[in-house]
């Protein structure tokens, strides 16, 4: 009994091997360990807090232009600025009334001030976010990680005006991906009431679920431009691979808003989690986001035939054939032939190369 438990644990991790063996040899199994290997090779945690950071940055000098819009509406509609202050005052103690209404005065007559701060310190966060989605793209992309800096490589002025018109327009897709977001998740009751149709029910899941469909694809459209623009020149993405990428971006990117704006808020019941969730939530979603972005975007980097994939596998400059403990180099005409295979088979060709090798140590004759 003891040798044939032995022999059927041992036939039980053969069978284990082999199936790890085949399960290795998928090239979108492959593909997924490349990625992974990149984004931690090339610091895509790092990038991702550093991108967060710039994001929460930015959410302050957004309130202030808020804040600066608010109080030039309330300054121009004085029913709705005294119907504003009683409604406060009336929530208020008595000792605290008056400095309240004082405190609100002084807000609505430094709104101009308030804006012009807001939008400077919303300038400078925008670009510097934006600088360092660049980077982490451009790091997370290219086939040597110390080598081809674009950015570095343009003067600042250059630089900062690139800055701003990719954060401009990224800026419209978000508000029109995260309207359509919420239109799709909570807003639809007040829609259809405005169009006097709250009671027509079969409408109601048509307004969720297309509107949801609608931010997936602003959302794919967004990623796409994304992962088009912000890498590196020299090195531009196959279209199956950019498309896969922006969808699962896309997809990805919905699930966290979804959760953002519909989960959170029905986690925060007690006075502590009101008071600190949607700051935590904030940050988790910012991290989560960036996170995303950058891992699809080394994923896209090292897909098959992408040649910021870093390959081993490349022609050799002086036209004769050597290999390394490390590398295989090859003439120019056998690395073209190899591409092709490799394209037909839709395999990289380090996939291609590796199955020939095992072919012929399973069977050397």
């Amino acid at each position: 009994m003891g040798r044939r438990g032995r022999g059927g644990g041992g036939t039980l991790l053969a069978g284990v091997k082999q199936a790890a063996g085949r399960l290795w040899r998928r090239p979108s199994v492959r593909h997924l360990v490349r990625a992974v290997n990149r984004f931690g090779d090339r610091l895509g945690f790092q990038f991702a807090a550093a991108i967060t950071y710039f994001s929460f940055l930015a959410v302050v000098p957004v309130v202030m232009v808020s804040f600066s819009i608010a109080g030039f509406v309330l300054a121009s509609r004085p029913q709705l600025l005294t119907s504003l202050r009683n409604s406060i005052i009336s929530l208020l103690p008595s000792s605290l009334a008056s400095s309240i209404s004082d405190l609100l005065t002084q807000a609505i007559d430094a709104r101009l001030t308030v804006g012009i701060i807001g939008l400077v310190v919303a300038l400078y966060s925008g670009v510097s976010w934006m600088g360092n989605l660049r980077s982490a793209i451009q790091a997370l992309w290219r086939p040597d990680f110390g080598t081809e800096q674009e950015i570095a490589a343009e003067s600042l002025w250059r630089y900062y005006l690139k800055s701003l018109q990719y954060l401009a327009a990224l800026a419209v897709g978000i508000l029109l991906s995260l309207s359509l977001t919420a239109i799709g998740t909570s807003a639809q009751t007040l829609v259809l009431r405005w169009l006097h149709l709250d009671q027509v029910t079969w409408l109601t899941p048509l307004f969720t679920v297309v509107p949801i469909l609608l931010a997936v694809a602003a959302d794919m459209a967004l990623f796409l431009g994304v992962y088009r623009v912000l890498p590196p020149k020299r090195y531009p993405a196959k279209r199956k691979a950019l498309l896969r990428g922006a969808a699962a971006a896309a997809i990805a990117f919905e699930v966290l808003k979804f959760a953002l704006t519909y989960v959170l808020p029905t986690l925060l019941r007690s006075a502590t989690a009101r008071i600190f969730g949607p700051v935590i939530g904030l940050l988790i979603f910012f991290n989560l986001a960036a996170t995303v972005v950058l891992f699809i975007a080394a994923w896209i980097a090292t897909s098959s035939g992408n040649p910021a994939s870093g390959m081993p596998v490349l022609p050799h400059p002086g036209g004769e054939a050597a290999t390394t403990a490390d590398t295989l180099t090859l003439t120019t005409a056998a690395a073209a032939e190899l591409d092709r295979l490799a394209q037909a088979k839709g395999l990289t060709r380090e996939d291609v190369v590796q199955t020939a090798i095992e072919r012929f140590l399973a069977d050397p004759e």
